[in-house]
C-alpha cells in the first residue's frame, strides 16, 4: 500500500506550495481565455454579495410659471439583488493502480517514485487550476448572453440553472430570424445597435457567432459592380452609419465542457449559437468577484508569508480509501457579475 507521508516533508510538494504554483498559472490561459477582458477581477470580501443595479433613471426638470413650484423629481433606489457565490473546485487524484504501475517500472526505487510523483503532482495542481479559470470563462458568457449561469452539481450531474436578474428588454429574442425571407439582417442589426446605444451608451462593437456575421455581411450593402463587402469595409460602412467607431468580434472558442456527473465531456462553444451582444467601450461588461478561499487562509496562518493569494486557486490535499489514494482538490470562490447598464443582447435566430 503506498503511502504520501514523504509529501509534507517537501516542502516543494506541500499544499502551500503547490497553491502558489495553481496561483502561478495563467488566469486567462495566455490569451486563450477572455473574462478578465470584459469581467476583470475585483476582490471581495465574501462570498455573499450585494448587488445593487444601476437603475436607468434620468429624470428631467420643467419650467415654471413665476411664483410657482417646480417640479418634484423624486428619489428613486435601484433595486438591490442578494448573491451568494458557491465554490469553482476541480479535482484529481493518484490512485493505488497508478502508485503501483509507478514501482513496477522504478523498480520500488523510493526516491525516483517521490520525483515522477512530485512533477506528476505538480502537472495536475496546473490543469486543475487552468480548470477552474474555463469555468469562470464559460460563466462569463453566459451571464453576458443569457442572465443566467448553469451549475452542474458534479456527483449527479443534475444541472440548476441561476438568473441574475438582468431585465429582458436587455436581452431581447427577435420576433423573426434575422434570416428569414423578406428581412434584412444588416437592417435589423443596425436598428437594434443604435437603439442599444441609447442604452449602454459608447461602445467598441459587438460579439457574435460567425453564421450571425455572415447573415448580416450577406445582407449589407454591396459595392459598386456589386460586389460583396468586406469585413473592414462593413465596419467602416456601419461607423459611417452609426457616426462611432464600430468593430465585429467573432467568438468561435471552445471548450470541453462534462456532461454529467461522469467523465464524458462534450466540445462546447463559450459564446452561445445566434446571440449578439454590444461591447461596451473599453470591453468591461462587469466585474468577476473573487472571494477569500478558508483553506488559503489556513495555509497563510500555517506557513506564513509564502506569496499566497487567499483569494486565488487554493490546493489541498489527503490520503483517502485506506490511504490507497492521494487526492488533489483544487478551489477558487470566483464569479462574474455583470453590470446591467452595459447588458444589451439579442438571440436572433441564425
Amino acid at each position: 500500500m503506498p503511502t504520501y507521508s514523504w509529501l509534507v516533508a517537501q516542502e516543494e510538494l506541500s499544499a502551500a506550495a503547490l497553491t502558489v504554483r495553481a496561483q502561478a498559472v495563467s488566469p486567462n490561459d495566455n490569451g486563450r481565455l477572455s473574462w478578465d477582458v470584459f469581467f476583470p477581477r475585483q476582490n471581495v470580501d465574501s462570498t455573499k454579495l450585494n448587488d445593487l443595479s444601476t437603475l436607468d433613471f434620468r429624470p428631467v426638470a420643467d419650467r415654471r410659471e413665476w411664483n410657482a413650484r417646480g417640479r418634484l423629481v423624486p428619489f428613486k433606489t435601484p433595486d438591490k439583488k442578494e448573491i451568494e457565490m458557491i465554490p469553482i473546485e476541480s479535482r484529481d487524484a493518484l490512485a493505488e493502480k497508478e502508485m503501483n504501475t509507478l514501482a513496477m517500472e522504478t523498480r520500488g526505487n523510493d526516491a525516483v517514485i517521490q520525483a515522477v510523483m512530485g512533477v506528476r503532482l505538480q502537472d495536475r495542481v496546473e490543469r486543475l487550476a487552468q480548470a477552474n479559470y474555463r469555468r469562470v470563462e464559460v460563466d462569463a458568457f453566459s451571464v453576458w448572453t443569457n442572465g443566467t449561469i448553469t451549475q452542474k452539481e458534479p456527483e449527479s450531474g443534475r444541472a440548476v440553472s441561476t438568473s441574475f436578474g438582468i431585465d429582458a428588454g436587455r436581452l431581447q429574442t427577435a420576433g423573426t430570424a434575422w434570416n428569414a425571407a423578406g428581412l434584412n439582417a444588416y437592417d435589423e442589426f443596425i436598428a437594434w445597435l443604435l437603439e442599444g446605444v441609447d442604452e449602454v451608451g459608447a461602445i467598441d462593437g459587438a460579439m457574435m457567432r460567425r453564421a450571425t456575421y455572415n447573415a448580416i455581411l450577406k445582407d449589407a450593402p454591396n459595392l459598386p459592380n456589386t460586389v460583396t463587402m468586406t469585413r473592414a469595409g462593413i465596419e467602416a460602412r456601419i461607423a459611417d452609419d452609426t457616426g462611432f467607431g464600430f468593430r465585429f468580434m467573432i467568438n468561435e472558442n471552445s471548450l470541453d465542457v462534462f456532461d454529467d456527473g461522469g467523465t464524458a465531456v462534450t466540445r462546447t462553444k463559450v459564446f452561445p449559437a445566434q446571440k449578439v451582444v454590444l461591447v461596451p467601450a473599453g470591453n468591461r461588461v462587469g466585474n468577476t468577484a473573487f472571494a477569500p478561499v478558508v483553506r488559503a487562509m489556513d495555509l497563510v496562518r500555517e506557513a506564513g508569508d509564502a506569496g499566497i493569494d487567499v483569494r486565488g486557486n487554493t490546493v489541498y490535499y489527503e490520503a483517502s480509501n485506506g490511504g490507497r489514494q492521494l487526492d488533489i482538490e483544487c478551489q477558487l470562490n470566483g464569479l462574474p457579475v455583470p453590470n446591467e447598464a452595459l447588458i444589451w443582447g439579442i438571440s436572433v435566430g441564425v
